[in-house]
């Protein structure tokens, strides 16, 4: 009973964070939301447990999900495409997904995004991220997906959501981008100290040095 009440809330607590429409990273507003089928799910899962049990089963098989089209509105870009995957660790492993998308001119591939060390029937969320475009005003977009690669999930839920504008940015993400900058800057600040520190020792080691010669006839210290 403690774990079905358990599965329920971490449902509901899923559940609230697919509903958000908020600003976020990815975005200032949400353009559009679409929900792949469960029968599309349905063959993604087939596949991964035949490939998991030595079948012959690949995702190139399934057909790709195509979405409504959509027109780009001027000043309201750049677009960046999310997918949020809900499902279960099949077994104790890490848990990795990619997928192949296709929208307006810009075919690419979301990179591969995992959860480490999920434990046996663990059920999570996978976000995963485009980089932003900018498609043409008043386009109308196309939208397709296709399962690239999926590893140790099954999927409960997929959600596609196409976000515009440029999304806030957390220190986190501020950090991300700078931080070979600053490991430079560290290292050249660490150097320092230690020539400094180096040159410090250098002196006072001599200065003893001085201090402990003995004196020559006729020269006075």
């Amino acid at each position: 009973m403690i774990w079905f009440f358990c599965l329920c809330a971490g449902l509901l607590g899923h559940s609230l964070a697919f509903a958000q429409d908020q600003p976020s990273r990815y975005g200032k507003s949400l353009v559009r939301s679409y929900e792949l089928p469960a029968d599309l799910l349905d063959q993604y899962n087939l596949a991964v447990h035949g490939q998991a049990e030595g079948r012959t089963q690949t995702l190139a098989g399934i057909p790709a999900w195509t979405g409504p089209e959509f027109r780009a509105a001027a000043g309201t870009g750049p677009y960046t495409l999310v997918i949020r995957m809900l499902g279960a660790a099949i077994e104790s492993d890490d848990v990795a997904a990619r997928w192949q998308l296709g929208w307006g001119s810009t075919p690419g591939m979301v990179p591969l995004l995992g959860e480490p060390g999920a434990k046996k029937g663990e059920f999570l969320q996978l976000v995963l991220a485009s980089e932003p475009v900018t498609l043409e005003d008043g386009r109308l977009v196309p939208l397709s997906l296709r399962l690239g690669d999926v590893r140790n999930m099954r999927l409960e839920r997929v959600r596609v959501e196409v976000w515009s504008g440029l999304g806030e940015t957390t220190w986190l993400d501020w950090l991300r981008d700078w931080w070979k900058l600053l490991a430079t800057a560290a290292v050249w600040v660490a150097l320092y100290f230690y020539w400094r520190n180096d040159r410090l020792r250098a002196a006072a080691a001599e200065a003893e040095e001085s201090a402990a010669e003995p004196a020559r006839p006729g020269v006075e210290k």
